[in-house]
Formats: structure tokens, C-alpha cells, sequence
């Protein structure tokens, strides 16, 4: 077995980094960011898959897409940014990110989630979170 996170951070970084008007960030978004619209990616979980024959992993990350404005929010930025990331990430049942060290095998869409407009300091927020599995080969050592 193989750690992969890193080539996983790099891979999902590469293929969100450029939308925009969405900033990407990993974890947590920094320190007085004022930015109306980004993504954050985080909760890499592998869970062994392996065979006799391979080392695999099922994989899941979280891709959260948050947005705000001055008042009422009618949520089209975040589903703006859904679509995005949906071009990058998914855009065909047979897509797969490249990876340092492995092979993604396949991609799907576990989970979507649009979460309840709040309203905060006048801001009015709508995030929504897109959970994504992927099986994975792993190749060769990368340490």
C-alpha cells in the first residue's frame, strides 16, 4: 500500500484551479478571504480494496462550492460553481483524474447536497457539497 493523498490533493487541485470567479482551496479557506464565491476540497477517506493481484482503494473527497451576497441569495452562483466542477471532476461516466503513483479507475457522484440559505451580518449564504468516489489502482512507490 502506498499513501496517495498528496497526488490526490494534486490532481484535484490541477482540475479545479482556474474556474472563474472560484478561488480553490484545500482544508479550509484563509484567513481574511473575502471572496464571494470559492471551493474548498477536503476529507480525503481511503478504504482498502485490494486483491490477491492489486493494491486499490475506494476513495472519497468533498468538493464544497460557497457562495454569498449582500442580501437574498438565489443560489445560481453555487450551482454555477456545481457545473464547473462537475466539467472538471465528472463530465462523462468514464472520467478519471491522473494521478502521481495510481490509477483512478473510475469516478462517480456519491453525494449532492445543497445546503439551507442562512442569512448572517446582511450576507445571505448558500454552499452545496458534492462528494466523489473514486476505485483506484495504485502503480508504484512514490515516497
Amino acid at each position: 500500500m502506498i499513501d496517495i493523498n498528496y497526488s490526490l490533493r494534486v490532481a484535484y487541485f490541477t482540475a479545479l484551479n482556474g474556474i472563474t470567479g472560484y478561488p480553490v482551496y484545500y482544508q479550509m479557506l484563509p484567513a481574511l478571504n473575502n471572496d464571494p464565491n470559492y471551493i474548498v476540497f477536503r476529507s480525503i477517506t481511503n478504504t482498502d480494496a485490494s486483491t490477491m493481484g492489486s493494491s486499490d482503494t475506494e476513495t472519497t473527497i468533498t468538493v464544497e462550492i460557497h457562495t454569498w451576497v449582500q442580501g437574498d441569495n438565489n443560489g445560481l452562483s453555487a450551482d454555477i460553481g456545481a457545473r464547473e466542477v462537475f466539467n472538471r471532476i465528472l463530465p462523462n461516466p468514464g472520467a478519471a483524474l491522473t494521478i502521481d503513483g495510481a490509477q483512478m479507475v473510475t469516478t462517480r457522484l456519491l453525494n449532492d447536497v445543497t445546503q439551507d440559505f442562512t442569512m448572517e451580518a446582511n450576507r445571505g449564504y448558500i454552499s452545496r457539497y458534492l462528494t466523489f468516489g473514486h476505485k483506484i489502482f495504485l502503480r508504484s512507490d512514490i515516497s
